[in-house]
């Protein structure tokens, strides 16, 4: 697969991050080899994603609220709220960039919900979507993860 056009995302709740990848061709040992590099485009972080749940279950005076169904139903509305916003910032990345195809990287645990909240021309983009959680890994090393 030529991998022209193609941009790398990798987020969690927390964080996301886009890449253009650019080839470059070289020569070793009078033998010619395709190398990649990756320029960063997007990154950017999600604050609520970040959030403890008792910043978000405290009552006026900050001590926690301990309700159990009020506090599941809290965690699940502000992770619908976050993956919202990061379905939106890579619809935002598909249409400013025009690419090919995309590789994602997600955590397993909200995988599939990230994937239902995008548009279906930006799904069909998606050339490979791995399960992880990719963010904090180098850049150098972020391509093997999705060939190789």
């Amino acid at each position: 697969m030529k991998l022209e056009n193609t941009i790398i995302i990798v987020a969690d709740l927390g964080e996301l991050k886009a890449y253009k990848i650019h080839e470059n061709d070289g020569s070793l040992s009078g033998e010619f080899e395709n190398s990649y590099r990756l320029e960063m485009i997007v990154d950017e972080n999600f604050i609520e994603g970040r959030k403890k749940m008792s910043e978000l279950m405290s009552d006026s005076t900050g001590r926690m609220i301990h309700d159990t169904l009020e506090e599941h139903n809290a965690i699940i509305e502000k992770d619908n709220r976050v993956l919202k916003d990061i379905a939106k910032t890579i619809e935002g990345i598909a249409e400013d960039q025009e690419p090919n195809h995309i590789f994602l990287a997600f955590p397993k645990e909200h995988n599939n919900e990230l994937i239902e909240k995008l548009r279906y021309d930006v799904k069909d983009l998606i050339e490979k979507n791995l399960p992880h959680d990719l963010v904090k890994t180098d850049k150098s090393k972020l391509l093997s993860h999705f060939i190789g």
